[in-house]
């Protein structure tokens, strides 16, 4: 009961921000940020790609009336991101200035870590983090993909939240998944919203974020973030260790990811639908290893 008091006025108005805002988006905006179609592309006609914006848009007045409370480096962190990312939405933004945006984005967020780590720890959770958000962009190539990863992902992360006691890592989460579900909506095949950069890679520091803090506050260890986002991340860098190793432009857009050259085969729904049941079968076997204490 008590979460429902704190967080369902937010919960509603994420979801009614995003809904209106993306229906204003296609309606008035449309032509705004167009994702063109080019040899890597698994669509055909041009789809804006404003839909993470939309989502961005609800989250954030959500969380200001949510009780959370955050160090002020954080949201600082993500302000920065969103702000090359949406430019690169607009107009192409080179990868030396990303890049170290993205590293300044992760180092925020470690900054405002509840409790100090080993310092060998930031080296590699800073690699990880700028992994994270960039892999979450490559990984967002297919209708129906990263919106159904995001929604999975943050209610499995949510529900150990909510079992554990911790209300607001369990509201944070729900106000996303609303958000992803809301998107979804409009992304489904054949999608009329992409998510674009800003939406991409604010998710991407989004799992970062809610993976270290409530790995800190003792919701769940870090096997359970890595075994419920692993369709991402092992998809994304098994290709790129591919493509490396096999002497080719690695640094290159392709379309040779798992699910791309899956899709290519069989189909951009039976894809999709093979990687729902692969999404849902290891956050089922994160819930279980935790509710095991095991993870």
């Amino acid at each position: 009961m008590v979460f429902w008091e704190h967080w369902l006025a937010p919960l509603l108005l994420q979801a009614v921000l995003s809904y209106g805002a993306i229906a204003f988006l296609l309606s008035n905006m449309r032509e705004l940020a167009l994702d063109l179609p080019n040899h890597r592309s698994m669509h055909d006609t041009p789809v804006p790609r404003t839909g993470g914006w939309a989502l961005v848009g609800g989250l954030v007045p959500a969380l200001l009336i949510s009780p959370l409370e955050l160090p002020l480096v954080v949201p600082m962190g993500f302000v920065l991101l969103l702000a090359v990312s949406a430019l690169d939405d607009l107009r192409h933004v080179s990868a030396r200035l990303r890049f170290p945006v993205h590293m300044l984005a992760v180092a925020l967020v470690l900054a405002g870590l509840p409790t100090p780590l080993a310092w060998w720890w930031y080296p590699l959770l800073l690699v990880g983090g700028v992994w994270m958000i960039n892999l979450y962009n490559f990984m967002d190539g297919l209708d129906g993909l990263a919106g159904s990863m995001t929604a999975i992902g943050f209610a499995t992360l949510g529900a150990i939240g909510a079992w554990r006691g911790d209300t607001a890592l369990a509201g944070v989460c729900a106000l996303v998944v609303v958000g992803a579900l809301v998107f979804l909506r409009f992304n489904w095949p054949g999608a009329r919203i992409f998510l674009g950069d800003a939406g991409s890679t604010a998710l991407g520091l989004a799992v970062v974020t809610v993976s270290l803090f409530g790995w800190q506050r003792g919701d769940f260890g870090l096997l359970v973030p890595a075994l419920v986002f692993l369709p991402f991340w092992l998809d994304a860098t098994l290709t790129l260790l591919r493509r490396v190793l096999s002497g080719q432009r690695w640094w290159e857009a392709h379309r040779e990811h798992f699910y791309q050259r899956s899709a290519l085969r069989w189909g951009v729904k039976k894809t999709l639908h093979k990687e729902l049941g692969i999404m849902s079968a290891v956050s089922i076997l994160a819930l279980v290893l935790a509710a095991m204490d095991l993870a």
